[in-house]
């Protein structure tokens, strides 16, 4: 008996090392879903923009212009899919007097390369950021982050001085989501933090954040946790929406405009 309840621990810890070992080595494909494009396929609206974040990588973005704009959107979108995915949600947001610019992250679309690092990751979206500053201007540049985005969104906020912040289903921390889905594996094992608890709070611009009560995915409740951090913070109640309808939800639309 004894050496078979040795035999049982031996084979539980080794499975709790082969778990930790995966999900440390193939985390990138457990937090991002991209889709691959072919460099032939045309988006139906918006021009293509290549922007250079390293030698010979460029991240494929999508540039909507209006006329008389009053500054520009960056939109960051989510976790999943590609440009190709992510114009439907975009379009909302056209026709408010502002320009938009959506790039896709490396491996996504017609991007090139694989995102490796949180770094790397905070880095090019950083140098889109600076493409942009040189046009507009910083005062003029509207940060929007949804689902993922809102963490490389928190991040440039916090680093930058944009024009304001709208964060649409936020989480607190990639650390915070690991906790509700896989509690039983360490904290040091995430390569990919994306804390917006600090990053808000070391943000100047106003932030609004919009979350649904409903949403199955990211919990209301990282809203209102966010919230806390300041009570300048505004926080907008998505009624009726999930969390892949939250990013459609006209208070985001108006509350932009």
């Amino acid at each position: 008996m004894q050496k078979l309840f040795k035999y049982l621990v031996i084979f539980l810890a080794s499975a709790y090392l082969l778990t930790c070992a995966v999900t440390y080595i193939f985390q990138e494909k457990f937090i991002f879903n991209p889709d691959k494009l072919e460099e032939e396929y045309r988006f139906r609206q918006g021009t293509e923009v290549e922007i250079q974040v390293d030698p010979e990588i460029y991240l494929n973005s999508i540039f909507i212009d209006q006329p008389n704009d009053k500054g520009v959107i960056l939109y960051l979108h989510g976790n999943r899919g590609s440009n190709r995915r992510c114009l439907r949600q975009a379009q909302i947001y056209v026709n408010l007097g502002y320009d938009l610019l959506m790039p896709d992250y490396r491996g996504y679309g017609k991007s090139d390369g694989a995102i490796q690092s949180q770094e790397q990751l905070y880095q090019d979206i950083q140098k889109v950021y600076d493409y942009l500053s040189k046009d507009y201007g910083e005062s003029n540049i509207i940060l929007l982050g949804y689902s993922l985005g809102s963490g490389m969104a928190s991040y440039i906020a916090a680093h930058n001085h944009p024009k304001s912040l709208h964060l649409v289903a936020p989480y607190i921390s990639m650390t915070y989501m690991k906790n509700l889905f896989a509690f039983f594996l360490p904290d040091f094992l995430l390569k990919y933090t994306l804390d917006n608890y600090s990053h808000l709070q070391a943000t100047r611009c106003p932030i609004t954040l919009y979350h649904a009560p409903n949403d199955e995915l990211i919990p209301y409740n990282c809203s209102l946790e966010l919230k806390k951090i300041s009570n300048d913070i505004k926080l907008i109640t998505l009624d009726g929406a999930g969390h892949r309808g939250s990013i459609f939800h006209p208070k985001v639309k108006s509350h932009i405009q």
